[in-house]
């Protein structure tokens, strides 16, 4: 193999196979990326067995081949490169020569043959749509995936094409549940799938760098995603998500308008005495007025108000800060809508009516 190619092309392919390798794996070739030379292009592949990802960059191929090389190690010398100059690379003796401007290295390789394959299903649902739009949902999503390896059904997101031609998007972690729809604009058959944490995070990269269109395809065992030059291939989690449509309030009579910005900043300054791992706080809702405190066990307190629109009964209800302060993030609106029915019911949060995105949060007793 031997071939030139632009330094910064190469950097962002390299750097795109390094988020799916696994540094410490216990099969050594895992931890490389394979290079493929041929016609007028160099191929990157890297998988970590669950997840996968393809790439190219346009290069000139002065002769065809295919080796792997150690991805951080990879990754480490082409970030330190001058951007300015093409990048050179040679394969002889089982080893890899790295040429660019006045630098030379060489890196040990590993036969490409014994490199894993991705396995490529056929889709069972494709579905065209515009990278930003798939980027923007899992931003209003995915941050409600839990974290617990023993519910490895919530530690992803559900992809599902539900009976009126919407694709929905749903995360939660048990506590909380961020939902959004988006109407596709094509026919599509139903289908569902839980794509894992790493692939939704990917997916949701390359999505928003490519900010065109991309295409989504879920199978029974796989899901992957085609965004310009990138086809990342995932495995998908084989279990049943619950019925998000259950979780969701239907019978909260109360509505609470507030400003998005100024309740972040409150909880934000409220959090800093409120317990280090739980971050509970206590509303207190009183005509115009919401009374956000905050204590620990050294007897510290935090107590604000903040006006609201609110007609409703006094209610005390306490929560999580960080799971609220996630959702406002999420939302791009002035203001939100907190619809709840009493102190110890699930509450909703919406940007308006109409909105797409649906947040409920637990609340927690205090």
């Amino acid at each position: 193999m031997h071939v030139s190619l632009s330094r910064q092309d190469m950097l962002q392919a390299v750097q795109r196979c390094q988020n799916i390798v696994e540094r410490r794996h216990t099969i050594p070739i895992l931890s490389n990326i394979l290079l493929r030379a041929e016609d007028d292009a160099l191929h990157f592949s890297a998988t970590d067995l669950e997840v996968g990802i393809r790439t190219r960059c346009t290069a000139s191929v002065k002769a065809p081949g295919s080796l792997t090389v150690s991805a951080r190690k990879l990754f480490d010398v082409i970030k330190e490169l001058d951007a300015e100059a093409d990048v050179e690379l040679d394969l002889a003796d089982g080893f890899m020569s790295l040429k660019s401007g006045r630098s030379r290295f060489r890196l040990a390789t590993l036969d490409a043959e014994e490199y894993p394959e991705m396995q490529q299903e056929e889709a069972g649902v494709a579905i065209d749509l515009d990278g930003s739009d798939l980027a923007g949902m899992l931003a209003a999503t995915s941050f409600a995936m839990s974290n617990d390896e023993t519910r490895k059904y919530l530690t992803g997101t559900l992809f599902e094409v539900d009976k009126h031609g919407n694709l929905c998007l749903a995360a939660t972690d048990g506590h909380r549940l961020a939902l959004t729809r988006s109407r596709l604009q094509q026919d599509v058959r139903p289908g569902q799938c839980i794509v894992p944490r790493k692939a939704v995070n990917e997916i949701r990269k390359l999505s928003e760098e490519t900010g065109e269109q991309v295409s989504l395809s879920m199978g029974e065992r796989q899901v992957s995603l085609h965004a310009g030059d990138h086809h990342l291939t995932s495995k998908l989690i084989d279990a049943r998500f619950p019925n998000y449509n259950d979780v969701i309030p239907k019978g909260n009579p109360h509505a609470v308008v507030v400003d998005r910005t100024a309740f972040d900043q409150v909880l934000r300054r409220t959090m800093i005495v409120a317990n280090e791992f739980t971050h509970d706080v206590r509303l207190v809702l009183s005509g115009s007025e919401m009374q956000v405190s905050a204590h620990n066990t050294e007897q510290e307190k935090a107590d604000e108000s903040i006006a609201i629109e609110y007609s409703g009964p006094d209610v005390e209800i306490g929560f999580n800060a960080r799971y609220i302060r996630d959702v406002l993030g999420a939302l791009k609106s002035a203001s939100v809508t907190l619809s709840l029915k009493d102190g110890l019911s699930p509450v909703l949060i919406k940007q308006d009516n109409d909105s797409a995105e649906n947040y409920v949060i637990m609340p927690m007793r205090i």
